[in-house]
């Protein structure tokens, strides 16, 4: 005779055959769900030839989505309960953006539960793809390059999430046939080049994306008797700006915060006036835009009141009391906001944290 058992979720009646974890089916994919942990995605691929590299071999090159979908399939088990297998695995929405530094795939897994209940489970698993010649490539090119691109970014800044920006640039600009590495250093990232020509393509991409700036420059190794010229490598010193969102910069003698840099541009609300304007990225290095240190600020505030004359502050370690007068700038402030008090000379402003 079989037992009968309860759903603790919905309440419904189970055999034993039915429950899964004193849930029934329904109820255990929708509340519990069949993993125990979300899944990740990491996969290696080579720029040159497409084939991709996992659990220390070298495969030969896939269209992208089912080598990710492969990828998804021989790296579950660490993912899914003990009582949860994976039968297959098919791709819902093939790579795209879900955040400002991070990758995604939108994937349906075909589950079995305790051996009997086929389930269909979606979810957005996130990727990360990191690019190396493979060993077959490197081995046509020698391991050498003629042109070398240096990406250096003044300031401190992720590294990792510069190379994938550097790496998504060179597979858009279908650069990637071209690089026979890209390098994580201290400093920045290194992408070597075969051809000069997509180098400086590469650079040229940089320039007008974030207002970079470029040098370039010529190291001999030989001298080429046959066509009687040095060879050597072109190497390409591509600088980009430490200028980004929240930024307290200024601008033409006027003080503001940087709120979107997109295309080379950066758009900054000034800090008197609530006024917006937009310039080139580029005028960091001419000097239209200064980044303002921190030594200006004066600590951080909680509004407690607006009226027409003063934005009232607290600060809520130290106890003490401000009034600061009122500018056209801080007409979005209320009481509750966050604030930062930047001061410049005999000049105060308030920044919204959020910004």
């Amino acid at each position: 005779m079989l037992s009968v058992r309860f759903c603790v979720r919905c309440g419904k009646e189970l055999s034993d055959e039915e429950i899964v974890g004193n849930y029934c089916v329904d109820c255990y994919v929708k509340h519990l769900t069949p993993f125990k942990d979300k899944p990740r995605l990491e996969v290696m691929v080579c720029p040159k030839c497409g084939a991709w590299f996992y659990k220390g071999e070298w495969n030969h090159p896939l269209e992208e989505n089912e080598v990710l979908r492969r990828i998804a399939i021989w790296g579950s088990k660490r993912f899914l309960r003990e009582e949860v297998e994976v039968l297959d695995v098919s791709v819902v929405k093939s790579l795209h953006k879900i955040s400002a530094s991070e990758h995604g795939v939108t994937l349906n897994y075909q589950l079995l539960i305790k051996g009997i209940h086929p389930v269909n489970f979606e979810l957005e698993v996130p990727v990360r793809i990191t690019y190396k010649p493979c060993p077959s490539c490197l081995a046509r090119a020698g391991g050498s390059h003629k042109a070398l691109v240096q990406v250096r970014v003044e300031g401190e800044v992720d590294i990792e999430e510069l190379a994938e920006e550097v790496e998504e640039l060179i597979v858009k600009a279908g650069l990637s046939s071209s690089v026979t590495e890209v390098e994580v250093v201290k400093e920045g990232v290194d992408v070597k080049f075969e051809d000069p020509v997509a180098a400086r393509k590469l650079s040229s991409i940089l320039s007008r994306k974030y207002g970079a700036s470029t040098a370039e420059s010529f190291r001999s190794t030989r001298f080429d008797a046959r066509e009687g010229k040095w060879r050597g490598v072109v190497t390409l010193s591509v600088r980009i700006p430490p200028v980004y969102k929240g930024m307290v910069v200024e601008y033409q003698g006027e003080v503001g915060v940087v709120e979107e840099v997109s295309k080379g541009l950066v758009k900054i609300r000034i800090l008197e006036t609530g006024e917006h304007v937009q310039t080139k990225v580029s005028g960091y290095w001419s000097g239209i835009i200064k980044p303002l240190p921190k030594a200006y600020l004066g600590g951080k505030y909680v509004v407690t009141s607006v009226d027409k004359n003063y934005v009232y502050l607290l600060n809520e370690d130290t106890g003490e009391l401000r009034e600061v007068s009122i500018k056209p700038g801080y007409s979005h402030l209320k009481t509750g906001d966050k604030v930062l008090l930047l001061s410049m000379e005999d000049r105060e402003y308030l920044i919204k944290e959020s910004e």
